[in-house]
């Protein structure tokens, strides 16, 4: 790798042998040691339990970190390696037993590295940091998108870090205007909002220029350069001449990468400053797929192809498997960041303009599902805080910690039903009164597993929730005793949420297809199929069709009736991967569908909106987003809200027809 490499052992190192970490040794060296560059002291240490038994002990590796760290010299700070995470408390010790505890917050620590969780999660402990990343090559535990981690210790011991994604190359991707569609709206005149995706995973973007043609008399009419919003994103409203006004023009934008690559995009469009468009009203998206159940995704939404791209915003920090809200005239959307800058927002626009109305900071990432009723938008983040807000004015109504009794992490969707909030997961689940935040009930028959993408669903009487190799669980929703659960025949990969329809539960895990009766936990058909549905798509059921998202096979649906594939929709390669342990080929769509007038909406990891055919699966129409794209659309009246892994909200809706000839190309 042309660079110094350390080694740190993890469980699975350890073997068969005279003892575990024998084959380590032999290969990589000593399973502890230590290290100085710069006024750092970097102290790598062995994991304490793995597949097989070691030939060190607790007291063996406290011993010696005893000793090293005395030898530190003054003024020095700490970075620790180990395999797992030392306590996920803040007290932040070493432990080898009740008397000989090593208190690491004496000595200066600056931050711990640890992977074993396969996710993606960064918590400032109280002024240390610990730093998990998920696998180089393959979705995390969570489904957090494969990455590596470029971290940075600058000269007064202050660390940053920044994620990659991994094995994209060179891209770029005009996302505002969009092709052959008219100029979406701004609220200034003569200003044309240019939006771009842009990333490449070996360099970092260092500026993305545009130069903007007239394509009728083919003269240029503005040149610059945009400004960066998020690790994908850069935009700028452009000032051009008035009597530009109802023409034709041509967009050219190029990335520029610091390691000398660049990529180009081109694309056309009609410019029309005064662009209006019929809103047609619709009803509130609550949660995600409309409401508790679910059951959104069939809805009386008036969108109709083909699309126009109305407004779009930039949130400044990722949006992962979030879906936005619609209400009171407006969108709510969070944000996450899985880097020390813990850039994390819940934020509200303006649903007619895309004007961002408030911006409310969180303590850490918002990684799944929010949820509004009367007027107070629920959100948990992945440090465990539950949320309150004021959806007028994002004033905080109030903050609770959510006692998981294990690891402090929640990547879980919460949701809301006849003013009771659900929320958490494992011996944090609770029932909270909306208003009050008074706790209703917490689950106390089953504990947290290692991080799941479940959204808690309301199916009747039961609370239908789920954890990774836990399984799926069935909770009575007035006292919380736990009714029943599924961990068999691959019901124990919980990604995906079921759909409550028709008194049954709709669900899609591991290769199966199931429907469940939700007040028994009793399985009453399994449809076992040719995919990997470790995905957190909850399945469509319409009259006819079963249709959902897939790891390796884009978007399937299966025929009501017989449970036979019906039509497949390939998508193209996942820009990231998410589903956990997969990796090439990945043609994932992690997002739920949402049927409007015969054509299913669906976004999928390869950075398209899809819109599909009901009955054939046809492709009728994609957009190319250039971002994965995690989180379902909402929908209300004739317009969508669509997000992506980037941070743009896009509001699309249904314009005239418009017509750009293929002779006026570029």
């Amino acid at each position: 790798m042309n660079c110094p490499v350390y080694y740190c052992i993890g469980n699975h190192d350890l073997v068969k042998g005279n003892y575990g970490e024998e084959l380590y040794e032999s290969i990589y060296g000593p399973t502890w040691y230590s290290f100085d560059i710069g006024n750092i002291h970097y102290v790598v240490t062995p994991i304490d339990h793995g597949d097989n038994p070691t030939d060190y002990t607790q007291r063996d590796v406290y011993n010696w970190l005893k000793n090293d760290l005395a030898m530190m010299k003054k003024d020095q700070s700490l970075i620790l390696f180990n395999h797992d995470l030392f306590t996920p408390g803040d007290t932040f010790v070493f432990k080898a037993d009740n008397e000989h505890i090593l208190d690491f917050r004496t000595f200066n620590t600056k931050a711990q590295l640890y992977g074993h969780m396969h996710y993606n999660y960064v918590r400032n402990q109280k002024g240390i940091y610990t730093i998990c990343t998920g696998t180089l090559d393959k979705g995390g535990i969570d489904h957090s998108p494969s990455s590596f981690r470029d971290i940075k210790v600058d000269a007064n011991d202050h660390i940053t870090t920044q994620l990659r994604y991994t094995f994209i190359e060179p891209q770029v991707a005009i996302v505002s205007p969009m092709e052959n569609q008219t100029t979406p709206i701004h609220p200034d005149n003569n200003l044309l909002p240019v939006s771009v995706n842009t990333y490449n995973s070996q360099a970092r973007t260092s500026r993305v220029s545009y130069i903007l043609n007239d394509l009728e008399n083919h003269q240029e009419i503005a040149k610059g350069e945009l400004t960066p919003r998020s690790d994908w994103n850069w935009s700028e409203n452009i000032q051009i001449p008035a009597n530009t006004d109802g023409k034709k023009l041509g967009l050219t934008v190029t990335s520029f990468f610091n390691d000398g690559k660049k990529a180009t995009a081109t694309n056309r469009f009609l410019y029309q400053k005064d662009f209006k468009l019929t809103s047609i009203p619709g009803k509130d998206w609550n949660t995600l797929l409309q409401n508790a159940s679910h059951s959104g995704g069939i809805n009386d939404s008036q969108i109709k192809l083909p699309l126009q791209l109305q407004w779009t915003a930039n949130t400044g920090s990722n949006i992962f498997m979030t879906s936005p809200i619609i209400t009171r005239q407006k969108v709510f959307i969070a944000t996450t960041d899985d880097n020390t800058s813990l850039n994390t927002y819940i934020c509200a626009f303006d649903f007619n303009s895309g004007k961002q109305i408030w911006k409310f900071r969180t303590e850490n990432s918002v990684k799944n599902t929010i949820a509004c009723e009367d007027g107070i938008i629920i959100a948990q983040d992945a440090s465990c805080n539950l949320y309150a807000l004021d959806a007028e004015s994002g004033k905080l109504l109030r903050q609770q910690y959510i006692h998981l009794n294990s690891y402090p992490y929640l990547t879980e969707g919460l949701t809301i039903d006849k003013g009771i909030v659900y929320a958490g997961i494992g011996t944090g689940l609770s029932a909270y009164d909306l208003k009050t935040g008074k706790v209703i009930w917490t689950n106390k028959d089953w504990k947290q597993r290692e991080g799941s993408t479940t959204t808690l669903t309301v199916a009747g009487d039961v609370l239908i929730s789920g954890t990774q190799w836990g399984g799926l669980y069935g909770n009575d929703i007035r006292t919380g005793k736990q009714l029943w659960k599924l961990s068999d025949n691959g019901l124990g990969n919980r990604g995906a949420s079921p759909v409550y329809k028709d008194g049954k539960l709709w669900i899609i895990s591991s290769k199966s297809f199931f429907i469940i009766e939700p007040q028994t936990g009793e399985v009453l058909q399994q449809k076992e199929l040719s995919a990997n549905l470790d995905v957190t798509s909850t399945p469509l059921v319409t009259e006819q069709e079963i249709i959902f998202g897939t790891a390796d096979r884009g978007i399937m649906a299966l025929d009501k009736s017989t449970l036979f594939i019906k039509w497949k929709a390939e998508t193209k390669p996942s820009l990231v991967y998410t589903a956990p342990y997969s990796s090439t080929p990945q043609a994932g769509v992690e997002t739920s569908p949402v049927l409007s007038q015969g054509i299913v909406y669906i976004g999928a990891s390869d950075g398209y909106l899809y819109a599909i055919d009901q009955a054939t699966g046809i492709i009728k129409d994609k957009l190319n987003l250039g971002a994965p794209i995690f989180s379902t659309v909402a929908v209300s009246g004739n317009k969508m809200i669509v997000c992506d892994f980037a941070g743009n909200v896009y509001c699309i809706t249904t314009p005239f027809s418009l017509n750009i000839s293929p002779e006026n190309d570029l």
